[in-house]
């Protein structure tokens, strides 16, 4: 649910050049949607990176995301996420995946990666659009669907309101090349 993790960094010429690194802020957001316009949004600003030249290596801390109201987190974490047993979400992108623009310029595509939540591990696509407008920073903004069955989360129903299961994800961050 939270990895969209959205990427953009690597063609083949760049991956093995050097090391990716987020730079400043991120943003991770989850969406769901329910009945009669009902709409659930948790956010975090928590998001880590590892480059292992290969593969870069997104991690979410599911116990950092808020959607506003303390119960509702709280259900989301104990009942539904289970973060005590799963505490995090990572997303495995390889580097050969990924479209780096020259400075000035704007890419956009999509990228097949491995999402692992709630100890599942799936397949899945991101869509990202980077812009380079420094030498050596890139800004990233992505978005992937998750299906909670897919990964073995029960829906999130309180109260006579059910979530819908499809989870739109989104992500943006700053990265640079070292």
């Amino acid at each position: 649910m939270v990895l969209s993790l959205g990427l953009l960094l690597g063609t083949p010429e760049v991956a093995s050049a050097s090391e990716f690194t987020l730079q400043g802020a991120t943003q991770v957001s989850f969406t769901g949607k329910g009945p009669a316009g009902f709409k659930l949004v948790g956010t975090t600003g928590k998001l880590s990176l590892k480059d292992d030249g290969q593969s870069l290596t997104f991690t979410v801390p599911l116990d950092s995301l808020d959607t506003g109201i303390e119960l509702r987190n709280r259900h989301m974490k104990e009942k539904y996420l289970e973060t005590a047993r799963f505490p995090q979400a990572v997303l495995v992108v390889k580097r050969g995946e990924l479209l780096v623009p020259a400075q000035g310029e704007t890419k956009s595509g999509q990228a097949k990666g491995l999402l692992t939540l709630h100890g599942e591990t799936r397949e899945v696509v991101l869509r990202y659009r980077a812009e380079r407008a420094a030498a050596q920073t890139t800004k990233v903004t992505s978005q992937v669907k998750v299906n909670f069955k897919d990964f073995g989360v029960a829906v999130p129903s309180y109260m006579g309101i059910t979530v819908k299961p499809d989870i739109d994800v989104d992500v943006s961050f700053e990265i640079t090349q070292a």
